[in-house]
This record gives structure tokens, C-alpha cells and sequence, in this order.
């Protein structure tokens, strides 16, 4: 039996059995029409993604958006702009499962994410990041943001959201 058989019973028989976890993400653009992204803290030097996280308890995506950008951020000026129709659903590799389970308690196979554009209403110097999550933030533009997505087909699934939301590049 694997190392992660062994840790998901007996609430489970299989990985197959784990839910998702339920998540928001904000594809944050300023008023010159540049994203902000994120370095979470446990990232490498050129890995990079959009800000957001889990959805807790009863929160909707909407809540559980705005309070995660506000604790990573450190600011509340954001504006929903619209919701996405798209849900992007994807599979972690089996450590990050093992790693969920053993260091957080959190029984996933995955994560489903909600995406939001969303406008950043405040300046540059408004956002404090939170340390015991993020390394750094970057504000770059659409051509960018390609050479800064490296997961696996994470700027694809970016790219389809963004022309949903009729953001090309310029």
C-alpha cells in the first residue's frame, strides 16, 4: 500500500473518493490595464499565479475572494467586476496531496476555482503582503503574464478566461 493509501483510510478507499477543494482566484488589473501577481511563499523564483485561495465554511466564492486577497494583500480595494463562467478544475500531484493531509489536515485530490476579474481601486502602495504567505507581487502586462505562468497549462486556462472577459493583448 502507498504512503498515501495509507493515509486517506479509512475515511477513504481511494484518491478517486477525495473532493475538491473549493477556491477563488482574482485576476486583479489596475487602471494602466496590468495584472497583479502573486509569488506564494512556498514558490520558486519564476513561479507565479494569480491571487486568492480556499473558500471556507459557508463563504460564497465572492466572500472568500475578497477576505483572501484582504489577508494576503493587506488592503480591501478591490471591485468585482464579473464572475467567470468557466470553473478551472485540476488534479494536484500525489506530494501535494500527502503534504495537504499531513501538514494541514485537508483531505483534497484537487482544487476547483472560481475566477474573478476584479478592478484594484487603491495605488501600488496600499498592498502590505502577508509575509507567512506571499514572497513577492508583480504587476505585468497580458504579454507577460505568459513567461510568468509556468504550471502546466496554467496559462492556457488563464489565457481562455481572459478573452471570456475580452482582454487581449494589445
Amino acid at each position: 500500500m502507498s504512503e498515501l493509501q495509507d493515509l486517506i483510510k479509512p475515511k477513504y478507499n481511494s484518491i478517486d473518493e477525495l473532493p475538491y477543494r473549493q477556491g477563488a482566484i482574482g485576476i486583479i488589473v489596475d487602471s494602466d490595464n496590468k495584472f497583479l501577481i502573486v509569488q506564494m511563499k512556498d514558490y520558486g523564483d519564476n513561479d507565479w499565479r494569480f491571487s486568492g485561495g480556499g473558500i471556507e465554511g459557508d463563504e460564497t466564492p465572492t466572500e472568500g475572494l475578497l477576505r483572501e486577497l484582504t489577508e494576503e494583500l493587506g488592503t480591501d480595494k478591490f471591485e468585482i467586476l464579473k464572475e467567470s463562467k468557466q470553473v478551472n478544475k485540476y488534479d494536484w500531484p500525489e506530494s501535494v496531496v500527502i503534504n495537504q493531509i499531513k501538514n494541514k489536515n485537508r483531505y483534497f485530490k484537487g482544487q476547483e476555482q472560481h475566477q474573478f476579474l476584479v478592478k484594484f481601486t487603491g495605488v501600488t502602495e496600499d498592498i502590505v503582503i502577508d509575509p507567512k504567505e506571499l514572497k513577492r507581487i508583480k504587476w505585468v502586462n497580458y504579454d507577460e503574464l505568459k513567461t510568468h505562468f509556468v504550471f502546466d497549462n496554467q496559462w492556457e486556462q488563464a489565457k481562455e478566461v481572459l478573452q471570456e472577459f475580452n482582454i487581449k493583448s494589445a
